[in-house]
């Protein structure tokens, strides 16, 4: 715990950081002694590195990105490049060094902000985060992922109202967008309007008919829901679909284990259990759902050695099935 709060006292202060940068570039920019690039065209190191980002090979347009940054330290968009680099690479606080060190030299854009959100988002520093993409948005109101971003960090927050409020102008803006829809379902279940979730999973699912690349999201969400209302036939054939697109995810097999235990099918509830366990070895949920599977099946030796696990997993007295 010490160690987390320290982390996160460090990264408030690069947020603070960040604040003066700002500051600091507003000044800049107001006497006009920002660094400007001239037109021409890329050095052979930034266009590769830009061919590499889009690709996504990010560890590459990293390397490149240094090369090119140490023959042109004053490329202030280069800087800015590598920050967006950085965070593709999952290393938010080295991102969000350079983010702060690119903005000693030039403002950070709306784009460039709500990429600082989401490194905050990847540091599971949720309230900087809510900060950053509110800024982002106050500089640009119509970007329809900026509000779903928005609307995901006020969910994780347990702000509904905020999280919806966020995810229905998402959709006002991207009318298409089904990860918008989605989302929209969950918070409007978390908000206990569970009827008009169930309308926001089915028009994602409708949505999505015609993509190559469906999710699987939509499915295991409206599933989950109808196994609460004991329809299971309906939440069978979606877990089923929402299988054949993402069969690892450990989330679809838990709720196909809850569903064919529901159904007395204690055979197959063993099977995806077994293969969740497998896939997500540290949740302890899972290894509860097997342990009751277990003990019904009458194998009390396994289903203590589950539950042992359970309680080591948890270290506390909270329930296994919010774990």
């Amino acid at each position: 715990m010490g160690r987390r709060l320290a982390q996160n006292t460090k990264f408030r202060a690069e947020g603070r950081a960040l604040f003066a940068a700002l500051a600091l570039g507003v000044s800049v920019a107001r006497c006009g002694a920002q660094a400007v690039i001239p037109d021409a065209p890329p050095a052979g190191d930034l266009a590769e590195a830009r061919a590499a980002l889009d690709r996504g090979q990010y560890a590459d347009a990293d390397k490149r990105l240094h090369a090119y940054l140490a023959a042109h330290p004053a490329d202030v968009e280069a800087q800015y490049l590598l920050a967006f680099v950085l965070f593709r690479e999952d290393k938010p606080a080295d991102s969000l060094r350079q983010y702060t060190a690119a903005a000693q030299r030039r403002r950070p854009s709306a784009a460039d902000l709500k990429t600082v959100a989401l490194d905050y988002v990847l540091l599971h520093d949720y309230e900087d985060a809510e900060h950053w993409i509110r800024y982002s948005l106050s500089l640009n109101p119509g970007d329809p992922e900026a509000w779903y971003e928005a609307g995901r960090i006020e969910y994780t927050l347990n702000d509904f109202q905020p999280s919806l409020d966020a995810f229905r102008r998402s959709l006002e803006l991207d009318p298409a967008s089904v990860k918008a829809e989605n989302n929209l379902g969950l918070t409007l279940e978390a908000l206990n309007h569970v009827d008009e979730a169930i309308s926001a999973y089915r028009k994602a699912m409708a949505m999505q008919q015609a993509s190559s690349h469906p999710s699987e999201q939509p499915m295991l969400n409206l599933a989950t829901v109808l196994i609460d209302r004991n329809q299971l036939d309906e939440a069978q054939h979606l877990l089923q679909q929402a299988q054949q697109i993402a069969p690892h995810d450990w989330k679809i097999l838990a709720q196909l284990g809850r569903l064919y235990m529901q159904t007395g099918n204690l055979v197959a509830a063993r099977e995806v259990l077994e293969q969740a366990v497998a896939i997500e070895p540290q949740k302890a949920s899972l290894h509860f759902q097997l342990g009751q599977v277990y003990k019904k099946s009458g194998s009390s030796e396994k289903a203590q050695a589950e539950f042992t696990t359970t309680k080591k997993l948890l270290g506390t007295t909270s329930s296994p099935q919010d774990n």
